[in-house]
């Protein structure tokens, strides 16, 4: 399934000649209390062709080259991501990533869509909660875009055209999780996800990925329908926890911790409706199986496995020109009852003003993501304004508040201010 990179680039060559291209350059810049934090060079090419008889061909690749900074230093063990769909390192700076590869075909009452993609479930801003199909890179935390951060996989994905609404099934036989920062990285998480004592030495054990393609694949469907002026999605996955669940058990040199995945069953719903110039969305979700950290370290290996509900309720309003003001309170609850070392009932808010200025070409945006439980929160302030068709630049700043030991608050000394600028070709 992995290309050579020789391979890729000369088919990304060849096919720039003959396939519709699209070339985005962003160079992006970011500096925090200690100097420089992020220096990115990103060209994105993106090429796609239509066949009379054979459907369509879709292929972004993208290129980066890092600065000399931490943002993920050296070269990325990649452990928890599948050989097909890992990133290719030139050098400890530069890396090629297929991003997506597939092909479109048409049926009678239908679509497949075949390779490397990326598939959208929930309308949830700023935080996830039914976009439980691909795993993500948390490089930068949960800073960039979600159709960045993702990290598209390969896979069938279907949809039939139904009396009764749209019927997707999803086949995924490309067993990556979620990327996480190395140790060193600036947004390496510190956080405690594991209960890891620091009075003992302690040592990890490489990562336990599933790697069976047909063995350990994600199936997933997901029914849409309209009804009564309602949009309504029902939704199922059976798949991979993308987080590690951290096993603990005492060896010879002292703690060992040994990460490894764990299947859940997902049910969702989404639902939306407007009522004039407000839009109430909502989504929910039910794990019969979330592996969560205990404190009581040793027994049964440091984990419970409960069953969790988590829902999200928004409403957005529209009703002054060009501007969008939209609030939502998230909630994640756990069913059964340990010592966990997370709260049973978990509830974050979040609050976005967005508005379009000067005949749409400035943008600015004000997004707040503040936890109930511990009192941290992150600001994200952005500004955008299109100096020509083609040619985007954009201010921004990402404020984080709270104790080391929080979900935001780890990152209080990585507040940064930044300026990026998109060309398009």
């Amino acid at each position: 399934m992995r290309l050579s990179l020789a391979g890729l680039l000369a088919i990304v060559a060849i096919a720039a000649n003959a396939l519709d291209t699209t070339i985005v350059v962003d160079v992006d810049q970011s500096w925090s209390e200690s100097g420089r934090q992020k220096s990115l060079l990103s060209a994105t090419v993106e090429l796609s062709h239509s066949f009379e008889s054979a459907g369509s061909l879709n292929v972004i690749v993208r290129g980066q080259a890092l600065g000399p900074d931490q943002l993920d230093p050296g070269r990325h063990d990649q452990a928890s991501v599948s050989p097909a769909s890992q990133r290719w390192y030139l050098n400890d700076t530069f890396e090629l990533e297929l991003r997506e590869f597939y092909w479109d075909f048409d049926l009678p009452k239908g679509q497949l869509r075949v390779g490397k993609q990326q598939v959208v479930w929930g309308q949830a801003d700023g935080l996830k909660l039914l976009d439980v199909v691909n795993p993500q890179s948390f490089r930068e935390f949960i800073l960039e875009d979600f159709d960045d951060s993702r990290i598209p996989t390969w896979m069938f994905n279907l949809e039939l055209f139904l009396d009764i609404g749209d019927l997707q099934l999803l086949w995924i036989p490309d067993t990556s999780m979620h990327s996480l920062p190395m140790p060193g990285a600036t947004f390496e998480i510190t956080a405690p996800f594991a209960n890891i004592p620091t009075a003992i030495p302690f040592s990890i054990n490489p990562i336990d990925r599933p790697d069976g393609a047909f063995s350990d694949s994600d199936f997933g469907l997901r029914l849409a329908l309209f009804e009564g002026g309602w949009d309504v999605t029902l939704n199922y996955m059976y798949h991979y926890d993308d987080f590690p669940v951290i096993r603990k058990r005492i060896g010879p040199g002292g703690l060992e911790l040994s990460p490894g995945y764990e299947r859940t069953h997902t049910f969702g719903s989404s639902l939306s409706n407007s009522f004039g110039s407000f839009i109430v969305r909502a989504e929910v979700v039910f794990n019969t199986d979330k592996y969560i950290d205990v404190t009581t370290t040793l027994n049964n290996e440091g984990v419970e496995k409960s069953r969790e509900v988590g829902y999200v309720v928004g409403l957005d309003w529209s009703g002054m020109t060009d501007t969008l003001v939209s609030v939502q309170t998230f909630q994640s609850i756990l069913l059964d009852d340990a010592n966990y070392t997370r709260d049973d009932r978990e509830t974050n808010f979040t609050f976005l003003v967005r508005r379009n200025l000067m005949n749409e070409s400035l943008l600015l945006e004000f997004l707040w993501i503040y936890s109930a439980n511990d009192g941290d929160n992150l600001l994200r302030l952005k500004s955008q304004y299109a100096l020509t068709s083609n040619i985007d630049v954009s201010l921004y700043a990402d404020i984080f508040d709270g104790e080391r030991d929080q979900l935001f608050g780890q990152f209080a000394q990585r507040d940064q201010i930044g300026i990026r600028l998109a060309v398009g070709f």
